[in-house]
């Protein structure tokens, strides 16, 4: 027996390399410092872990919520982007309705303008022509009256000065 336990004494210092008794001396020591740490410290760190663990969840979770929140800002954000965006084709399209509708009242009003001033226009010649008839007419009458001094002083006959006048009076219905 002597040899087994000299055998399983080798075996035990090649394999571990360590004394039986040094191995008992450190496995005792853990076990003590394992109590005294369970009874002095265990709580401590127990608190301290929990503690630690629940600021970490609190931080993930708060983060998440942060997440969520800027999410939803950005969402947020691109909608009222797209509102800004339609809000502001829209406002093109008013203007260019807008000006297309000023361009036409324009052009009407320039149309009414061309024919008020045609309009003038041709009250103008109307009264000039009528102020050239009446001139005319005038003139007739004087170059009649001219012809009727003449044929008064020649003593024309009555045949001639019918003629006259009515020559006279053609050239004024002519005009």
């Amino acid at each position: 027996m002597e040899a087994v336990a000299r055998g399983i004494q080798r075996l035990v210092d090649i394999a571990l390399g360590v004394e039986p008794v040094e191995l008992l001396i450190q496995i005792a020591s853990t076990a003590l410092l394992i109590i005294v740490v369970k009874f002095f410290f265990w709580d401590k760190v127990t608190a301290f872990l929990d503690a630690r663990r629940e600021s970490i969840n609190n931080e993930l979770t708060e983060a998440s919520e942060k997440n969520e929140n800027a999410q939803t800002m950005k969402e947020e954000a691109e909608q009222e982007l797209k509102e800004a965006r339609d809000s502001s084709k829209e406002i093109v399209e008013e203007a260019k309705s807008r000006s297309e509708d000023i361009r036409r009242n324009m052009i009407a009003e320039a149309k009414d303008e061309a024919s008020r001033i045609k309009k003038d226009a041709r009250k103008d010649l109307e009264k000039e022509r009528e102020l050239a008839r009446n001139k005319m007419r005038n003139e007739i009458i004087e170059i009649a009256t001219l012809l009727t001094r003449k044929a008064i002083h020649k003593q024309i006959s009555e045949e001639t000065y019918d003629k006259l006048i009515d020559e006279a009076i053609k050239e004024v219905r002519k005009q």
